[in-house]
């Protein structure tokens, strides 16, 4: 199995990191217009993508505000995969927030895929919470 492993220097406070990964509001103003977020523990994520006949559902296995998010995907490219994103303290202001994204069966282009695809996504989310100001990655 391969993991995908990275983390980024944030410019903002913990909820609103927390906010932007586990809302639908958070989510379309980074990721994707196309998305529904069931919020704790069993609730769904569905996310929209261009040209992508059904949106990929994820399930949150772990929650804790502003802190933790774990989740499952279902279906589509991600599943059995899980994601964790760690949104901790930095100790010059601001948050890390800490992403794996783990299970992938092999390193192959999917895999190198969707790594050069979180780096370019995570420059949107770390500009969004860090200025407020929506750009999503994907439109649909």
């Amino acid at each position: 199995m391969a993991d995908i492993a990275m983390q980024l220097h944030i410019e903002a406070d913990a909820d609103t990191v927390y906010e932007a990964i586990s809302t639908a509001e958070g989510i379309h103003s980074w990721f994707t217009t196309t998305a529904t977020a069931g919020q704790g523990v069993d609730g769904v994520h569905e996310l929209g993508f261009p040209g992508v006949p059904e949106p990929w559902r994820l399930r949150v296995t772990e929650a804790e505000a502003g802190k933790l998010l774990v989740l499952a995907g279902e279906n589509g490219p991600w599943t059995g995969t899980v994601q964790t994103y760690e949104v901790l303290p930095h100790s010059e202001g601001g948050v890390t927030l800490r992403f794996t994204h783990s299970g992938f069966p092999a390193v192959d282009d999917a895999y190198r895929d969707f790594t050069y695809g979180w780096a370019t996504k995570f420059v949107q989310l770390k500009a969004y919470a860090e200025t407020g100001e929506p750009a999503p990655f994907f439109t649909c």
